[in-house]
Order: C-alpha cells, then structure tokens, then sequence
C-alpha cells in the first residue's frame, strides 16, 4: 500500500514537470489549435484528437505489457510513447481537459484517457528489479499494479472513443 502511495505522489510530480518537456506533435495533428468555446471543443472537433490519443494510449499499453514482462526495448519504447501521449494531450488543451465539459461523455473520456496516463506514468517511474534483489518481488508488484490500473483506464476510454465514433 505504501509503494503505491509513493507512486501516487511521483506520478503527480512527474506529470507537472512532464508538461515542461516538449514532444512534437505533427502540424497535421488534430489535437492541434482545438477550437475551444465556453471552455470546452465541439465534439465533431474533438473526436479525431481523442482518437490519436486512444491509438497512442493502445500502443502505449501494448509496450508497458511487455515492459512487465521484461523486456527491455518495450520499455524504453513506452516512455517515448508516453511522452507522445501527453504532447498530444497538452495541444488539445492540457489542463483544459480535466475542467468540467457539457458534454459529458467527452469529459468522461478525457478523464479515462488523464487516469490511464496518470497509472503509466507511475508504472515507468518504478524500477523493476532483478529476482536477486531482496525487494524484486515488491517492485514488480508495484509496477505491476500500475498497470493494470492504466489497463483498465485505457479499456473505459476506448469504449467511450468507439461510442463516439
């Protein structure tokens, strides 16, 4: 319980120091120059921006499975993804996502989508020791539970994506 607070923590302070680091986002991007109107994007709008989101979250937690399970390459593959997920969630809006919307279900799903980030990032924040480690069990645990937690934020947004769709 205590490794997960602590997670908790770091994750709230990653992700405050991640919106200072810049990923580029392509200038085709539909989270780019988001049309925002009484503090919220039309739908027909935000539907294709959620939609880079929800693939990239996807990819993001194909390669956090396999960083679970050891391997490497994925890992350092799903930080960059992470990375990709956030600059597209700053252009659409950043903190503009998680503020009360009319529509509900886009608030929903922008809640969905920030949660699912909020448990990855925990998940890469936690260093999977090696079996020899007296403390492996613990922190594969830990990273363990990180993720499903992701894994089921990222499923609820990915439902809520193809009802909009």
């Amino acid at each position: 319980m205590r490794t997960r607070y602590i997670a908790a923590v770091i994750a709230s302070v990653s992700m405050a120091a991640g919106i200072g680091c810049t990923q580029v986002i392509a200038e085709s991007s539909a989270c780019r120059n988001l049309p925002y109107k009484d503090g919220e994007v039309p739908r027909a709008q935000y539907v294709p921006c959620a939609g880079e989101i929800v693939t990239a979250l996807e990819e993001l937690d194909r390669q956090t499975e396999a960083a679970l399970a050891g391997d490497k390459q994925a890992r350092a593959d799903g930080q960059t993804t992470l990375r990709r997920v956030i600059a597209l969630m700053n252009a659409a809006g950043g903190r503009q996502l998680l503020e009360r919307w009319n529509d509900r279900t886009l608030m929903d799903l922008n809640v969905d989508m920030h949660n699912a980030v909020s448990h990855y990032q925990a998940f890469y924040l936690v260093r999977i020791l090696d079996n020899s480690n007296p403390y492996a069990a613990t922190s594969r645990e830990a990273a363990r539970a990180e993720y499903v937690g992701g894994h089921r934020r990222f499923l609820d947004a990915s439902r809520t994506y193809r009802f909009l769709k």
